[in-house]
Order: structure tokens, then C-alpha cells, then sequence
């Protein structure tokens, strides 16, 4: 039999845990995870957290793509009537974003 590892024989690594901001630089820079870690968690959960990425310019696009992963009823309980919307933009992210990215006086146009 052999005996049980102690917490204290456990190696602890010397590296700290990522700060929140790390996170959220790691999930920007590359949305398709997120979107994968997202689709682990149930749908509405899903919606919310897009809604409150779409209400951030800067987040926009990781809102489309969880909003992506979301059928209409879902995306429809979170935004409210803004959900049919928000259900169309994300079903082709990119032509979305490349609209936005070209209409005239909007924020993306200064950042982009």
C-alpha cells in the first residue's frame, strides 16, 4: 500500500497566478478561447456575458462570438428586444465587425 502524498510534499510552482488583468488580456487577444471556455457554461450565462462585452466598444467582438454560441430565445432573455439584433450580427462575426469598422463616426474607426 502505498502511503498517501502530504499537501506539504506537493511542489508548489513559483510562479504567481495571472493578475484579473492578465486574464482579460489573454481573453482579448485571442476571443476564439474564450468562446471555447465559454461554451463550458450554460447558455444564459453565455448571453450575459455578451451583453456586457457588446456594451464595451473594446469588447464588442468577444460579445458577437459568445453571442454566437447562443440560440435566439437565450440571446433574446439577456438583451431584451435587442436580441434579434445581436442574434444576426453574430452569426457572421467578422462581416459584422467589418461594417461596424467602416461606418462612418464610429469608435472603431479612431481604434482601428
Amino acid at each position: 500500500m502505498q502511503a498517501e502524498k502530504k499537501l506539504e510534499d506537493t511542489p508548489v510552482s513559483s510562479m504567481p497566478a495571472p493578475s484579473q488583468a492578465e486574464v482579460m488580456q489573454q481573453i482579448m487577444s485571442n476571443p476564439a478561447d474564450a468562446v471555447e471556455i465559454g461554451t463550458k457554461l450554460p447558455a444564459i450565462q453565455r448571453a450575459r456575458i455578451a451583453q456586457f462585452c457588446y456594451g464595451r466598444v473594446h469588447m464588442r467582438e468577444l460579445g458577437l462570438r459568445l453571442a454566437s454560441t447562443c440560440d435566439l430565445m437565450t440571446l433574446k432573455a439577456a438583451f431584451g428586444r435587442g436580441g434579434e439584433v445581436v442574434f444576426k450580427q453574430s452569426r457572421d462575426v467578422d462581416k459584422t465587425l467589418g461594417k461596424l469598422k467602416n461606418s462612418p463616426g464610429t469608435v472603431l474607426d479612431a481604434i482601428g
